[in-house]
């Protein structure tokens, strides 16, 4: 069973759809691989440890501690963020070492 995205509003929701059996975990990876993670927001007081927001990268943490996705998938996720951070000047002055 396979469903859109588009259906998705949060990260959470996606992770939700692949715990009750909605989408295959194939399918959880590639959607966690294309997502636009916000920033995980801290509070600064005693509720930090309570605060969990459903379109951060802590989802894909939350995938991982469930046994939703393995190693291999949650280093596929990270390296298709890096792969995504957008090039800042010093990355495009940066030259490769020697070989």
């Amino acid at each position: 069973m396979s469903e859109s995205s588009s259906e998705f509003s949060t990260a959470m929701d996606v992770v939700r759809a692949a715990a009750d059996e909605r989408i295959s975990r194939e399918e959880l990876v590639r959607i966690l691989r294309c997502w636009r993670y916000e920033p995980k927001h801290r509070a600064t007081g005693l509720s930090d440890d309570w605060e969990f927001r459903d379109n951060s990268f802590e989802v894909v943490e939350y995938a991982f501690m469930n046994d939703l996705i393995d190693e291999n998938d949650y280093e596929r996720i990270v390296r298709a963020l890096d792969e995504d951070r957008p090039v800042s000047e010093d990355d495009a002055t940066r030259k490769p070492p020697p070989a």
